[in-house]
């Protein structure tokens, strides 16, 4: 299958390499707004013919499938135009920023009888695969709440918010171990740094069953964190989704209801066995090739010409237009990196804990504004 990449940025890049390390892919097109982008990635894909317009690359004979790694405000037009090119369309989250733009992209799939492609990429962890295993064998006993935290600082979105851009991964985890209807939502979502997009959200699901879930996001956080509990009536799964740090424990716990006065007080949790840890990253790519095949269903769900959810609308349906958040020249510690996507996002510089002590008596924040 010939493949085309496009936006080839923070994530794109990562796509273009697994893409091209598969035996039965060969990627022939490279498309960014950046010239600089192109010809650095030309070099490793010497068949690939880079172009910064998309209307061309849509026309060429030789793109059988487009790979849209592009801010999330790109994703609906982009992929339309794709399908009605009669391409098949890989798209990352979120496929799109509202339920008729998502609705939109299914149908325009299914009249094309193309892929559509949502890559929900913990749906792809063996580490995820094994939650569910465990789950629905009863492993857990009755599953009551589940957790997800997905924390960090970097990478501030421009033209998403922070729940359109870390939400859907944990929405794709929620539904996929407990394929259950959601029955309310409540979010409180928090503007720090640009206003009218927020980088720090806390949202409360109820599903039916009565199961709960619990989604702390934010880009506010000094520790980097993945994570995702789920308790059961009998034991409790940890997973750790970052990719460096990738593992899965199952805890033992019990409720001592003994004790005269009637109280419940709860035992000593019992760490019982650690899995292995794997990377999920080929494993998706693969699938995705072999989703192509008539009928097929993904990890995701979904059949081959719609193969994608609706988008995780479970959210304030609009997409804001960029504001910024500050005047003047960003600042920044000289030592301190800075995480960049393109044009989309806005940095945050990071700095060791000497480093904050030192200039703690100032007062000054260690984030860069724009």
């Amino acid at each position: 299958m010939n493949v085309a990449v496009v936006g080839l940025g923070y994530w794109g890049k990562n796509l273009l390499r697994t893409f091209g390390a598969l035996p039965t892919a060969r990627v022939t097109g490279l498309c960014d707004l950046a010239r600089e982008q192109i010809a650095r990635h030309a070099e490793q894909h010497p068949g690939a013919c880079g172009t910064t317009d998309y209307a061309e690359l849509l026309g060429r004979a030789d793109v059988d499938a487009v790979v849209l790694a592009t801010p999330p405000s790109r994703h609906h037009a982009m992929a339309l135009a794709a399908l009605r090119a009669g391409k098949h369309v890989w798209v990352e989250k979120p496929l799109a920023l509202s339920t008729a733009q998502g609705g939109e992209l299914v149908e325009a799939a299914r009249q094309a009888a193309r892929v559509l492609f949502v890559d929900e990429t913990f749906l792809y962890d063996p580490l995820v695969r094994e939650m569910k295993r465990i789950i629905d064998r009863g492993g857990l006993g009755e599953v009551c709440h589940l957790s997800f935290e997905r924390l960090g600082m970097g990478r501030i979105k421009r033209d998403s918010n922070v729940w359109w851009n870390s939400a859907p991964h944990d929405l794709a985890i929620l539904l996929y171990l407990v394929p259950r209807r959601v029955l309310a939502v409540r979010l409180h979502e928090h503007s720090y740094l640009q206003p009218g997009i927020a980088d720090m959200v806390v949202g409360d699901l109820e599903l039916e069953g009565g199961v709960s879930a619990h989604l702390y996001l934010s880009w506010l956080h000094p520790e980097k964190t993945a994570t995702v509990t789920v308790v059961g009536r009998e034991r409790m799964l940890a997973y750790e989704g970052r990719f460096e740090k990738r593992g899965l424990t199952l805890y033992d716990y019990a409720i001592d209801r003994a004790n005269g006065s009637g109280d419940a007080s709860a035992a000593p949790i019992i760490r019982r066995r650690a899995l292995h840890r794997q990377h999920p990253q080929r494993h998706r790519a693969a699938h995705q090739r072999r989703a192509l095949a008539p009928r097929r269903r993904s990890a995701g769900g979904g059949r081959a010409c719609s193969n994608s959810r609706r988008p995780s609308l479970l959210t304030r349906r609009r997409c804001r237009r960029l504001v910024g958040c500050g005047s003047g020249a960003p600042r920044r510690s000289r030592s301190a990196p800075s995480y960049w996507d393109s044009s989309s996002t806005t940095p945050i510089s990071t700095r060791s804990r000497s480093t904050w002590a030192r200039s703690a008596g100032s007062r000054r924040s260690s984030f860069s504004r724009t």
